[in-house]
């Protein structure tokens, strides 16, 4: 498959040119039961307004904010922040849907986009980066105006 690497069995297995595993695509019977559970868990532990996603994307917290992507299947993502000071359990102080996912390059960084009115929440996820470089950020524009830019660490993914 060119510079990705060679593939097997379909996608299954991937390795590089000088035979070092780059990814595992396969999922056993036990590891998708274990994954549900996971799920089933973190829906139990959301404001129930949010129980209903697909999978969980990531959790990030910035100086002020905890965000929480999820998938809601058909490539559609949530977007749901409370202040840092608030539970996930309680009711976020801002929810979006029909969020984007929006692959940046081909190195690994990527970013989520999300909509409201002339607001647009860009999370970025910095595989790639300069060194010191946050691991995730969020930006808010206000009609293409950057307003806000706060570096983030991710709890979860």
């Amino acid at each position: 498959m060119g510079w990705r690497g060679i593939m097997l069995n379909q996608g299954d297995l991937w390795i590089d040119t000088d035979g070092r595993i780059i990814s595992i695509n396969y999922q056993s019977e036990e590891e998708l039961k274990l994954k549900n559970s996971l799920i089933a868990s973190q829906k139990k532990n959301v404001n129930s307004s949010l129980s209903n996603f697909k999978e969980p994307v990531a959790i990030l917290e910035t100086s002020k904010f905890r965000i929480r992507i999820d998938n809601l299947g058909n490539d559609n993502y949530r977007y749901a922040s409370w202040s840092l000071n608030q539970k996930m359990t309680d009711k976020p102080d801002l929810v979006i849907e029909k969020g984007t996912f929006h692959a940046d390059g081909t190195g690994g960084n990527h970013h989520y986009e999300f909509k409201k009115g002339n607001f647009r929440y860009d999370c970025h996820f910095i595989v790639l980066g300069e060194k010191g470089a946050p691991p995730a950020m969020l930006i808010v524009f206000r009609s293409d105006k950057k307003i806000l830019q706060q570096d983030a660490k991710i709890v979860s993914r």
